[in-house]
């Protein structure tokens, strides 16, 4: 095994430069081997720079023969896109419904709480507006597509592009039947008039973008600041090459993180920093890696999917990965992650610390407010027939406010109504105390389910099982085509396949369960015959 020493910088001037690093953490981006395309041009490239000149930063290509020859890392092609950057000024916004943005606006944490945003406060507000494309559109998009670019990656030279969020051209092929697609019209700032098009990505020739675009309502007589183009990159396949703290296995002391695993989008790239970032720095004091469970957060479902299967499309972050997403919510965040990452040196505000111990706290109260309050539910109903619907006057039972509250169609607003200054729950922790009766008997449900699945990870799977809609409703087109494609054995060969979903492995498992007890229960009458 390789140990990291340091890396060599070459410079604009071609000079050198080595710098010493026992730790190092690779985020190449676009940039590895990256190249630009827009329609049948190439161009060397990782991204272009957002100045007049229209200047491009150059790729990394040393780092990638470095990868390939020395390391012999499993170099693969992906690509993705960004739409063009239109004037906002030649909008017509007044035919575009508008998408206001969120006032009061809700803090990322909790020792903002009560803040606005300087900006919100001072009365500074982006709002988005909403367009879409027409048969007109669609039309335009199909009748160039000969204009498009060859790729290195993918079938046939079509590229490996992010699946969840596609070009334009790749939603109306994909999806013949729909008449319509929306595009999102993001302004870029404050003092800019470049506008942002959401959805509508797609690395034509400049001209025909603008066809397209003009063909949309609203963009008229838009024009085009900057063109969107394509970038086909290098990433390295996190299978068989990292670990869960984003190491690498054969060079000690180099991590990676972002898209050079296979990932697309900010927050994935940012997650992925955060942990390479934090276990690069504890390797340097020999310190407890910082690696979170599938059931901590959506970071540990992330990593966990890269390292363990590795994928062969741009991967996103899903809540559908998780198989314990009822209990990794917003509201909850820093009740489940702010002490691992004080533990891992991420947290040195006490005040933050302090804040979490309130909030635990505060929480604790309020749930043993609600377990203590009872009433008879003749009494329930009475007081609000909401809470209990029909009920009969004979009832003499009791039921405690967190048991009413469990009900689908009572809110916590309800339950206070009733109880008065009985339950007294202060705001900034009503929307954890509420999901966490809520979802109570729903976690339960949700960690029979995965131990059952579990304990059935050897069922044979009949090689005749048919992965369609029909018996399979419940999971996506990406998993039926993934199931059909590679026809696994068994449920843990199934698991092992990149996009297929913990639930849908659980649903797979009932429904085959199923199959076998229908043969069993024939086969018991043919013998009994």
């Amino acid at each position: 095994r390789f140990r990291m020493q340091g890396v060599e910088i070459k410079k604009e001037d071609d000079s050198r430069q080595e710098v010493y690093a026992p730790s190092v953490v690779v985020t190449t981006g676009t940039f590895l081997r990256g190249v630009l395309l827009l329609g049948h041009d190439r161009f060397a490239g990782g991204r272009q720079l957002r100045t007049d000149d229209e200047q491009i930063e150059p790729p990394s290509v040393g780092l990638a023969h470095t990868f390939m020859e020395k390391f012999q890392f499993p170099l693969g092609r992906l690509k993705t896109g960004t739409p063009a950057r239109i004037n906002g000024d030649l909008i017509d916004w007044s035919v575009c419904p508008i998408q206001p943005t969120e006032n009061p606006a809700t803090p990322f944490s909790f020792l903002a709480e009560g803040r606005n945003p300087p900006n919100i406060e001072a009365g500074r507000i982006i709002a988005c507006h909403q367009s879409a494309t027409n048969a007109k559109t669609h039309e335009l998009v199909m009748k160039y597509e000969h204009t498009l670019p060859r790729y290195d990656g993918g079938l046939d030279g079509s590229g490996n592009g992010p699946r969840y969020c596609p070009s334009i051209y790749k939603k109306v092929q994909r999806f013949p039947e729909r008449n319509s697609h929306n595009c999102f019209l993001e302004p870029e700032g404050l003092n800019t008039n470049l506008v942002y098009p959401n959805g509508m990505s797609g690395p034509y020739p400049q001209e025909i973008q603008l066809e397209i675009l003009r063909s949309m309502k609203g963009l008229e007589e838009v024009e085009i600041i900057k063109p969107g183009y394509d970038v086909e990159y290098d990433f390295c396949n996190p299978l068989n090459t990292l670990g869960h703290t984003l190491e690498t296995k054969l060079v000690q002391g180099l991590y990676l993180a972002g898209q050079i695993c296979g990932t697309t989008g900010y927050e994935e790239a940012a997650a992925q920093g955060i942990m390479a970032g934090a276990n690069a720095a504890a390797s340097k004091d020999d310190a407890k890696p910082f690696i979170l469970g599938r059931d901590e957060g959506y970071i540990g479902v992330l990593i966990d999917d890269l390292v363990t299967r590795g994928t062969t499309e741009p991967y996103r972050m899903f809540t559908s990965r998780a198989e314990y997403r009822i209990s990794l919510r917003q509201d909850n965040a820093d009740l489940r992650l702010t002490e691992k990452a004080a533990e891992a040196g991420l947290i040195a505000s006490p005040d933050r610390l302090q804040a979490l111990k309130h909030r635990q706290e505060e929480i604790t109260v309020s749930l043993n407010q609600l377990d203590e309050f009872s009433l008879k539910v003749t009494d329930w109903a009475e007081k609000y027939p909401e809470t209990m619907g029909n009920t009969k006057k004979d009832r003499t039972d009791k039921k405690t406010a967190a048991q009413v509250l469990s009900m689908p169609h009572v809110t916590l607003d309800q339950i206070r109504s009733v109880a008065g200054d009985e339950i007294e729950i202060p705001f900034r922790v009503a929307d954890t105390v509420e999901a966490i009766v809520k979802y109570k008997a729903y976690e339960e449900s949700q960690h029979r389910d995965m131990e059952s699945w579990r304990k059935a990870q050897g069922m044979r799977l009949p090689p005749t099982l048919v992965y369609a809609k029909e018996q399979l409703p419940t999971l996506s087109s990406e998993e039926l085509e993934k199931l059909n494609l590679h026809r696994p054995g068994t449920l843990a060969e199934a698991a092992k396949i990149s996009g297929i979903t913990p639930q849908s492995l659980v649903y797979l498992h009932q429904h085959v369960h199923k199959i076998f007890a229908k043969q069993k229960e024939k086969e018991e009458k043919q013998q009994a015959s």
